[in-house]
């Protein structure tokens, strides 16, 4: 299963550091519909519930996203700038935190250092490095391989808490990708 949530966390960063020339995605309507039913509800209400001028000052705090040491940090600034989104990004950071407390020791380990990485990505998208396909493939491939040396019953955690990344990342499809782009 890690096989295909490195390879999700390798195309989301892809796409990420290369954009398309298509319309960017403001708002909650703007994703695709197939993509639409792989997020969950509660993710799903935090995207609507966000306004036009919100999403302003969003992309406003974006632009200096890599001098916030954390999420927290980054939180504050958000509240600084609107009360209102600071309640919206404070529902949903408690309700992904939530789930990654749930977590054994061991799986939460094993996010908390895929979430790091993530974050050094995405603060140098924002800065404007934009990494290469190699270097993508590299990271997907350790974490791969630290995720085969997980304990089934921190796999079991994952999949429990992540049901709909689970169920994604377990298609035959995406299981085909994998093997031929993070294997190879």
């Amino acid at each position: 299963m890690m096989r295909q949530v490195a390879f999700f966390a390798l195309l989301l960063m892809y796409a990420m550091a290369y954009p398309s020339t298509e319309k960017m995605i403001e708002k909650y309507e703007d994703i695709p519909p197939q993509y639409r039913e792989l997020i969950p509800e509660k993710v799903a209400e935090h995207l609507k519930a966000i306004t036009a001028e919100e999403r302003k000052i969003l992309s406003e705090l974006v632009k200096d996203y890599a001098k916030y040491k954390d999420e927290d940090e980054f939180l504050a600034a958000l509240k600084e700038k609107s009360e209102s989104l600071y309640e919206k990004a404070k529902t949903l950071h408690d309700f992904l935190k939530e789930k990654v407390d749930a977590l054994g020791d061991e799986a939460k380990e094993f996010v908390k250092k895929l979430n790091a990485t993530a974050r050094k990505f995405h603060a140098e998208l924002l800065a404007g490095v934009k990494p290469s396909l190699e270097e993508l493939k590299t990271e997907a491939k350790k974490y791969l391989e630290e995720f085969e040396k997980l304990s089934d019953q921190a796999k079991e955690d994952f999949k429990k808490q992540f049901p709909i990344l689970t169920s994604v990342l377990n298609n035959e499809k995406t299981q085909e990708m994998v093997d031929k782009y993070v294997k190879n």
